[in-house]
């Protein structure tokens, strides 16, 4: 997941530079909410992440096998709400990148680099497209998986095929996924007004954060 939402980062972050005046003041302001929308659903998508590798390794399925039941039913309840906000995020991040959003709008031609990216036309298991429908179907339909199945979770948001996390690669794409998350940011602070940023992100963050989250 990481790989491959840091090239749909840098593809945005690179589609974005031409920020032509907008026919109207609502458009842009809608163009900037977008932008910053996504800033932020992709930074809790690292962040989360990030925490949930970091707990479960080295692998999601063992660790929690491994626990004491009650220690084990506490860890599970918090990684598996975790597991649901990613599925949510890139259900969120696919239709801004796919949909008629204004950041396609900004570039058409990003829409059909994104697609490809995101995997709709790969045959791969392993593919953005894949790990969001994977977790965005366990989000809308739940049923009941043991602690040991909900843990694999983890591992598919991780983009593996099998249980265990490798933790190096992971690693290395988070960091990556990172820097290219602090490029987009300071691409659009660059083309957006201080005033537009004051306006917009306190909604834009009010709009991605979940109830509970800070």
């Amino acid at each position: 997941m990481f790989s491959q939402l840091k090239v749909v980062v840098d593809l945005i972050r690179t589609g974005i530079s031409d920020f032509r005046d907008f026919q109207t003041k609502k458009a842009r302001d809608d163009a900037v909410l977008d932008l910053l929308r996504v800033y932020f659903i992709l930074k809790d998508c690292v962040d989360d992440g990030e925490r949930l590798v970091s707990e479960a390794q080295p692998n999601p399925v063992e660790i929690i096998s491994e626990m004491a039941p009650e220690v084990a039913l506490e860890t599970i309840e918090r990684w598996d709400k975790l597991i649901r906000r990613q599925g949510i995020r890139l259900s969120q991040l696919q239709s801004a990148f796919l949909g008629q959003h204004h950041i396609t709008v900004i570039n058409p031609w990003l829409q059909e680099r994104i697609t490809e990216i995101i995997g709709y036309k790969l045959d791969r298991t392993v593919t953005l497209h894949g790990i969001g429908a994977a977790l965005f179907f366990k989000n809308m339909f739940p049923i009941s998986d043991t602690a040991e199945e909900k843990a694999r979770y983890i591992s598919v948001m991780a983009g593996e095929e099998g249980n265990a996390l490798n933790i190096p690669r992971i690693t290395t794409e988070l960091e990556g996924l990172r820097k290219a998350l602090n490029d987009y940011r300071i691409v659009v602070e660059r083309m957006v007004s201080d005033h537009e940023i004051l306006k917009f992100s306190e909604r834009a963050r009010r709009e991605t954060s979940f109830p509970d989250s800070a």
